[in-house]
Parts: C-alpha cells; structure tokens; sequence
C-alpha cells in the first residue's frame, strides 16, 4: 500500500485557529482544514482547495509547518504536511463558527463529513481531540508566530477509539 498525501493548513485570524469537526457514530474528533493531493495537484493547491471546500474560506497557503507520519500497525499509511495560512477575506473578530459568504469570512462546507467548522483559541485547542495528535506542535508553531523551523514528528498514529479493532481512519481517505 503507498503511502497518501494529506496537506492540512493552520489558519489564524483574530487569534484563533480554523479547525473543522468530523463524526464517526458517536465519535466526533477535530482536524486542521485540508485533506488529499489529487494527480496533477501541486500541494499547496491542494490545499487551498480543500479549505474551501471543508470551510468555505479562500485562504492564501504559506510556508510548510510541520510534517508527520501516521502509520498504522497494518500497514496504511499517510504523510501530514501542515502549512500556514491566511483568510482572503478575515472574518469578525467575535467570530467563533463559520458563517454564510459575508458574515465570517466564508460559507457552509461542500464536505458532508464536516460536521462543524469552528475559530478556537490555544486553550480551546489543547483541550480537542486532535487528529493527528500533534495540538502540541501547532501551539508551538503558533507560539512562535509560524516563523520557527520546520517540525518533524515522525510517526504520529494513534488508535482511533470509535473503532473496536482501534483501527485508526486516518482524514482525507
């Protein structure tokens, strides 16, 4: 099985992050808005791409952040690559869901399997359940203005707990 390529962005505005909800039962987990490369795609289109169909925001993609595996013990396995980013068109600073074109800076998800799109805090973050598992590397990344190096995690995978077998659903497939 090859690897897949996932890009996923950190949007800041008005001191939150951008982050999207999903459901498996009654699971629900958090993501950085982003998902797969398809053929021809460079990444950072990609990216772009999948903001605006997970958030409904036009976002300007910037310098890589952070890079990390998840590899499962059965052998899936998908390559994170995390960007920074900035919304074309900044939402209220009071803004905490995303609205409707005009109110906060974008509108609903094309993606069905969104079940929220959400501005959070740091504080907020680090008490989501973040998939991958990398709230840490973010908060630093942020910390540091998205201007430090490049983090490398490496191998990031963690059982998903929705699932008797812990098989993880790793985004974006």
């Amino acid at each position: 099985m090859e690897p897949r390529v996932r890009v996923a962005v950190c949007l800041i505005a008005a001191e939150r992050l951008l982050l999207v909800a999903h459901r498996k039962g009654a699971h629900r987990y958090w993501l950085l808005p982003g998902g797969g490369v398809e053929v021809g795609e460079t990444l950072v289109e990609a990216a772009r791409r999948e903001v605006r169909e997970e958030t409904g925001v036009d976002a300007k993609i910037g310098r890589l952040l952070i890079v990390c595996d998840a590899i499962e013990p059965g052998g899936r396995h998908l390559v994170n690559l995390v960007f920074a980013a900035a919304a074309v068109v900044a939402p209220r600073p009071e803004a905490t869901e995303v609205a409707p074109a005009g109110g906060g800076g974008g509108s609903p998800p094309l993606d069905p399997a969104i079940d929220e799109v959400r501005w959070v805090s740091r504080d907020e973050l680090l008490g989501l359940e973040l998939h991958p598992p990398i709230a840490g590397a973010v908060v630093a990344a942020w910390a540091g203005g998205f201007a430090g190096e490049v983090q490398v995690l490496g191998n990031v995978w963690a059982a998903d707990p929705s699932r008797p077998d812990g098989r993880a659903e790793p985004p974006g497939t």
